[in-house]
């Protein structure tokens, strides 16, 4: 018997001896014999080893408890048996009404409803090529409640006991179903709650095949063995609390000792070993072979050492208390010896022999602890090798050496023989914790070790109880049970033999490490490992039993990792996929999420996850049928196993990159695309085929797609309806399916075979079908997003709306370049169709009721077709916008234009069927407040027409009147919804036609602050502002401002701009008289300042515009007007080719009434010719005289306040240099040095020079005040004047700022020449000082002739006021003067009425 099965009893042929026999009956019959001797016939026991199996399952199953089961877990029996496929497993299925079953290579697949139990009926819990986990159906329903708390073992053939601490259960575990008709027995002893829970054991005799009980109280030592639970029950022993055999533990000390330990001894009995360090031997029969307790201690001394008193005095020296925390026995050569072997916490073993006869004796003690210590230093670092000090002896099993070689189950070993065994130890301390499992052999007192494997794959604690080591047969896998898990290590060599690696590097080769991984309970269900056992096997598989609180027996079998190189470990895909197709399911106790550090690379990771993705997607891995009854129901399960998967990835493992996440998201939501799909279909079929089985649309589409040759072969998948091909094997073509649906429609618009009926209904459920699939993967996105690590943020209508997250992601497959054109396509042409036959209808006055229903579906469906369509746009435009080559980034932002085009044609083709709502209810969604506002005036417009129509019911008329009241709560809503943004739009549209007076009046009298925000926030709606300011406001300041700064900066028409400051200025005076609310006096007076400044320059621009146009009254038209003026007044510019071209353009706009600017008016002032009339009777009050330069310093002097320093200095130095130079100094000059001149001569000559004219009319103009910003430079100070670039570069572009400043250049150097050879200066200050003498006398002249005409004019005032105050004298006194109207008396009789 194998050390590994403890505390399992070996089976029905075997024999449980006595430890006492009798030598007369051993000597007539061998042990052989009494394994072919039959039970007693008076009595069969009702518990048999083929009670629980069900019909038609061979008795050679794979266990001694197992059977074949549905998921192909390999079939025990002979060595010639046949091993099924282990891929053929059945997992626990996401959906609990659909469960794939699969068969062997080559048969065909289905999906059935409701779960159907073959085999052993046990659900897989996990699954892969090295393991597989069942959870059996057998477990009594009292075991698997949450919370019961029980100790299990197996026996008795197919048996399974349970031991609470008020009952004892036994069943058939190899049972296909729940069993319901287990044996429950009451305890003989009572246990309290809290108190530890009893051992038990099945008891099986080779002269009988009654199944007897053990049991042993852990707490109180009491031990009860029942001979045959058949009879106890019979008898009703059970009932009545009354006992078979009782006896109790020798020297057992309650309450400070506990049973700690059940071990089977075989045909030599049972070991117990207690808490206390003692270890005790147990046997059932006495020497006649009758029922009988007898315990005795196995001591570390001679048997023999001095009765009871030495027994007594070894207790209590306390010699034989020892931390034993684990003991095995196994059998030796000789016939009828056994050997205990206890291992300490210290790593001791202690050695018994025991025999038939109930007599032990001692062997050993052998200290592991130096060479245990010494192998684990050489599995760390210098710095770590203090770890290797605390170490901990767990549990260990003895190794079964000679059974291949001898085909024995027990190898015989005498003391001579080494003792091999595998060793489970504890290192660190428990807040750091790690195990490793030690090969080591022990001959004599010397102790190797040969190998050393550490645990990585768990890293729990079991603080609740100690890990227990299983080596089940054949040993070449090893199993530790810890209180939440089981780890599986592989304990063979790996057979590298094959391996090219280490034939082509020997010396270098490392070789691969063993097999280990782990099966994990969930910690959320109250789980907890309450034992384990191993189970027989005969087909080379290594299983065991585990008993697990809360769920009843879980088979663990697994094959021999050695035998592969490659399966060190399990590759990451089968894990993957046992998460997924086991671990999603609410009802799988084991926990799949990685809690460890994975060993699993990123890419690893991610390739796998892909790859089992696509698998899913595909229908093509062995878990997905192929062939499914229920479509539906089978999409639903795909969907949820792609979900698992994401969920597991993104938890368990390191992030995948994006562009892997999204690959994830894309298959999982065209598999929910297609589920709505299939459910559409369904609904068009079921529509079309009341009768027979019409073709949909769908029929057709994926009809297409088989004459392509892109959906699989019926061969492959078994179904010749090619609709159901589609949706199990050939979802990756589901775009080419929707894009198919714009051909169909190309189509059917030019049919003329179909009636019209079939048409418009073969549109509406194209029109379904492209909106519910596409919906759905917008949706599944906006939904699912954050499964797949993406911010739901980020995907608010399911479109990427981070530029920066599309750089790395391949091409959408939902907005490809076909997609995005299908889509606008199929929106516009079944709305085209729709109408036009909806037309057609009207004409005839027959449509029948189906063409209306199919035209109403068209008209609700094309609002959702057009919301598609727009976010197919934005996500191809971002994708496009995010790429490395330009020519993708112009064409997304060629596709940017188009899309706003096609979105307000979209948008406003709605109207065309009656879907104004839907289309306004999009341009809100899309802020488009342009199409929004057009939509808005086109419904109102149409309902004001109807409103005003003659023919029109009063009925209909109250409906239009309701649309109207409801279009302009609707506006009202726009303005509290968007703000200005809604404002800007609205008040554009309704200012620009011929209503612009009647909407604002409604404007102000239903969205007053919104019409008040909208004038002010631009200046260009100035005029509307000031109406509104004015009649509404009754803000005559902001009124006032508005206009004039309007005016200043934006009119171009001279005769406006002067109106507009006009009216500014005069709502600015009103505002300073009004009682409303108005800025500070001050401030006023500085704002009234502005207009007024305006004011005077427009007032230079006219006089020069009539000095201008007195010119030209005989020119027949403005060409001709342009040619006089140049010819008149251009002359100063000629040689200056581009100061000639500027006079020229400006002197146009100026004929054309356009406003000039200061720069402007000051160039055409500067470089005109002077006009100057000889005579004064010639001189007219439209000419200027020569005051050009003046008026260009009263133009300057007005902008000076508005203007900067640096440009201001500028235009004074350019207006004084051009003056300077408009005379031939060097002819006066010259002309002054000859002979006989005269001062009244050259004083005559000085006098005709526009410097001279300029400085006189200076000086009578006043324009020089004391506050004045403008002043006289002299010739010197203007030299550099508008030659450097920066001075012209904010009016003149590139080429000619070149132009001009070359003649600019060349005027300054003519007056530096000037200045430098003619002495310029001083004749410009002899002008200025003559100028200012001939101003002062023609003032004071001016003055006098004034007051001379006041003088004379108040002479004739008191001359006739005295007249009339005579006249009245005179009537009064006479009584007959004539007397006028008004109270006017004529005296004279010469005065009339007027």
């Amino acid at each position: 018997m194998s050390t590994s099965q403890t505390p399992e009893p070996v089976g029905a042929e075997r024999t449980l001896r006595s430890a006492v026999r009798n030598p007369r009956r051993r000597q007539r019959q061998s042990d052989g014999d009494s394994l072919r001797t039959a039970a007693p016939r008076r009595k069969r026991s009702k518990l048999s080893d083929n009670t629980f199996v069900a019909r038609g399952t061979p008795d050679d199953t794979e266990s001694v408890a197992s059977s074949a089961n549905m998921n192909g877990h390999p079939k025990g029996g002979s060595d010639i048996r046949t091993m099924r496929r282990r891929d053929e497993g059945t997992p626990m299925s996401l959906d609990p009404t659909e469960l794939p079953v699969r068969g062997t290579v080559g048969k065909k697949t289905a999906t059935v409803k409701h779960r159907a139990f073959k085999g052993d009926g046990a659900t897989v819990l996990t699954q892969n090529k090295v393991y597989s986990a069942k959870l059996l159906p057998s477990t009594p329903k009292e075991l698997r409640q949450s919370g019961v708390e029980y100790r299990g073992s197996l026996g008795g053939g197919h048996h399974a006991l349970a031991v609470t601490r008020k009952q004892a259960i036994v069943w058939d575990y190899t049972a296909h179903t729940t069993v319901s008709n287990a044996r429950v027995f009451d305890l003989p002893f009572p246990v309290k709650e809290g108190q530890e829970i009893p051992f038990g054991a099945l008891v099986t005799s080779g002269a009988s095949t009654d199944l007897g009980l053990l049991l042993v109280s852990a707490t109180t030592g009491r031990v009860v063995f029942y001979e045959s639970i058949e009879r106890a029950a019979s008898l009703g022993l059970f009932q009545k609390h009354q006992t078979g055999v009782e006896g109790v533990v020798t020297g057992f000390s309650a309450p400070h000792e506990i049973v700690t330990e059940l071990v089977s001894a075989d045909h030599a009995g049972w070991i117990l070993t207690l808490s206390s360090g003692r270890i005790i031997h147990l046997t059932l029969r006495d020497a006649q072979g009758k029922a009988r307790i007898f315990t005795q201690p196995l001591r570390p001394e001679e048997t023999n050492s001095g009765g009871i008193f030495g027994s007594i005095r070894n207790f209590w020296s306390g010699a034989w208390k020892k931390d034993v925390t684990a003991l095995k026995t196994r059998a030796l050569d000789q016939r009828g010896q056994m050997q205990a072997v206890a291992l300490t916490e210290r790593c001791e073993l202690q050695i018994w022999d025991l025999n038939w006869s109930g007599r032990y004796e001692f062997r050993s003690v052998v200290d592991l602890k130096e060479t245990i210590g010494t192998e684990l230093k050489s599995l760390y670092s210098v710095e770590q090798q203090s770890r290797a000090e605390n170490v901990t002896a767990v549990d260990f099993v003895i190794l079964d050496t000679s059974a291949a070689a001898r085909g024995h189950e027990i190898a015989a070993l005498g003391a001579e023989q080494q003792l091999s065994f595998w060793l489970l130890v504890r290192i660190g301390t428990s807040n750091a914790q790690e195990y490793a499992l030690m090969e080591l052999s022990l001959s004599g007192e010397n102790a190797s070790v040969e190998r050393t494997m550490k645990l990585e794959s768990y890293f729990g604690a079991s603080a609740m109880q100690k890990p227990k080591l299983l080596l089940p047969r054949p040993g070449h896998t090893a199993m530790i049970m810890f209180e939440d898990a089981i780890a599986l290590l592989a304990t063979s060599g790996v057979d590298v033999g094959d391996d090219p690696n280490a034939q082509l590097h020997e010396a270098s080769y490392i070789e691969p490490q063993p097999f280990e991984d782990v099966v994990q309970l969930r910690h959320d269900k109250g789980l907890a490992m309450m034992g384990m056992c191993a189970e027989e096997t005969r087909s080379g598989h290594s299983a065991s039993l585990a008993f697990v609180r809360g769920a009843g027996l879980v088979r663990l079998s697994a094959t021999d990792p050695s035998g592969d190189v490659e399966r060190s470990r399990v590759p990451v895909k089968s894990k993957i996929e046992q998460a997924v197709f086991y671990g999603a399911m609410q009802e799988n106790i084991l926990d799949f999420s990685r809690k460890e550090e994975t060993p699993y690379s990123t890419g690893e990771v991610e390739t796998a996850a892909l790859e089992l993705s696509g698998e899913i997607f595909l229908s093509g891995t062995h878990f997905i049928s192929a062939n499914p009854t229920s479509i539906e129901t089978h999409l639903e399960y795909r969907a949820r196993a792609l979900k698992a998967l994401a969920s597991h990835v993104r938890r368990n493992y390191p992030a995948l990159s994006p562009r892997a996440m999204w690959q994830l998201l894309w298959d999982a939501e065209r598999v929910a695309a297609a589920k709505e799909l299939w459910r559409a279909f369904e609904e068009h079929r079921e529509a079309v085929s009341k009768v027979k089985r019409t073709a949909t649309v769908l029929d057709e589409m994926c009809s297409q797609l088989e004459e392509k040759k892109e959906l699989p072969d019926v061969d492959e998948s078994g179904d010749p309806d090619p609709v159901r091909r589609f949706f199990v094997k050939g979802l990756n073509k589901l775009d080419h399916v929707l894009s198919l649906l714009r051909h169909l429609l190309e189509t059917l618009e030019h049919s003329q075979e179909l009636p019209p009926e079939k048409i418009v209904l073969h549109v509406a459920e194209a029109d379904d079908l492209w909106a519910r699939t596409m919906e759905t993967v917008f949706e599944f996105r906006t939904d699912n997003s954050a499964t797949y690590g993406i911010p739901p943020e980020f995907v608010p209508e399911g479109v990427l709306n981070q530029m920066t997250e599309y750089t790395d992601l391949p091409e959408f497959w939902s907005s490809t370049e076909k997609m995005l054109k299908s889509s606008s396509i199929i929106a516009s042409l079944s709305r085209k169709i729709a109408k036009q036959y909806f037309e057609e209808a009207d004409d005839e006055n027959a449509a029948s009721a189906e063409l209306e229903e199919s035209i109403k579906n068209i008209a609700q469906l094309n609002p959702r077709l057009i919301q598609i369509c727009c976010l197919l746009y934005k996500e191809r435009i971002d994708f496009l916008c995010t790429r490395h080559d330009k020519k993708d980034v112009n064409q997304g932002k060629l596709l940017l234009r188009n899309f706003s085009a096609e979105r307000h044609d979209q948008f406003r083709a709605l109207t065309l069927i009656g879907a104004a709502e839907q289309g306004m209810l999009l341009a809100e969604r899309y802020r488009d407040m342009h199409t929004l506002t057009e939509l808005i005036v086109m419904e109102s417009q149409y309902f004001l027409e109807e409103l005003h129509s003659s023919d029109l019911h009063p009925d209909q008329k109250a409906v239009c009147q309701e649309h109207l009241e409801q279009i302009e709560k609707r506006i009202s809503r726009y303005f509290d919804k968007f703000g200005d943004e809604w404002a800007n739009a609205f008040f554009d549209e309704a200012f620009s036609g011929s209503r612009a007076g009647m909407m604002l009046d409604e404007a102000q009298n239903h969205w007053r602050e919104a019409l008040t925000r909208y004038l002010r926030a631009e200046p260009g709606r100035a005029r509307i502002c000031w109406l509104n300011d004015i009649l509404g406001e009754k803000a005559y300041g902001h009124a006032g401002t508005v206009l004039s700064e309007s005016a200043a900066e934006q009119e171009t028409r001279l005769w406006a701009k002067k109106v507009e400051l006009s009216m500014g200025k005069l709502s600015l005076l009103a505002a300073q008289e009004g009682k409303a609310s108005r800025p500070p006096a001050a401030e006023l007076r500085h704002i009234i300042q502005r207009p007024q400044r305006e004011l005077r320059i427009v007032d230079v621009q006219e006089r020069l515009t009539a000095h201008v146009r007195s010119e030209v009254i005989s020119a027949l038209d403005s060409q001709a007007e342009l040619e006089l003026v140049i010819k008149r007044f251009g002359t100063r510019t000629q040689g200056f080719d581009s100061l000639n071209r500027l006079l020229e353009t400006l002197l146009e706009r100026l004929l054309s009434n356009h406003v000039l600017s200061v720069d402007e008016l000051i160039d055409v002032l500067t470089l005109m010719d002077s006009v100057v009339a000889p005579h004064e009777a010639e001189r007219s009050d439209r000419s200027l005289e020569g005051q050009e330069f003046v008026l260009a310093l009263q133009a300057l002097e007005a902008a000076a306040p508005s203007m900067d320093p640096a440009r201001f200095h500028t235009l004074l130095q350019l207006i004084w240099k051009r003056c300077f130079v408009s005379d031939d100094w060097a002819k006066i000059t010259t002309a002054q040095t000859k002979k006989g001149k005269t001062d009244a001569e050259a004083k005559t000559a000085l006098r005709q020079t526009v410097a001279w004219r300029t400085f006189f009319h200076l000086f009578t103009s006043q324009v020089l005040d004391d506050d004045s910003a403008v002043r006289v430079l002299a010739p010197n100070e203007c030299l550099g004047a508008a030659c450097k670039s920066e001075d012209l570069a904010h009016r003149f572009p590139g080429d000619l700022l070149d132009h001009l400043l070359h003649d600019n250049r060349v005027q300054d150097e003519l007056l530096a020449g000037f200045v430098a050879d003619r002495r310029l200066d001083q004749w410009v200050a002899d002008a200025q000082a003559n100028a200012r003498e001939a101003a002062e006398e023609t003032v004071a002249a001016s003055i006098q002739v004034q007051a001379e005409e006041a003088r004379m004019e108040d002479q004739v005032q008191r001359a006739r006021m005295g007249k009339i105050r005579g006249g009245a004298d005179f009537s009064k006194a006479n009584g007959d003067a004539a007397v006028l109207g008004n109270g006017v008396h004529d005296v004279d009789g010469d005065l009339k009425m007027q």
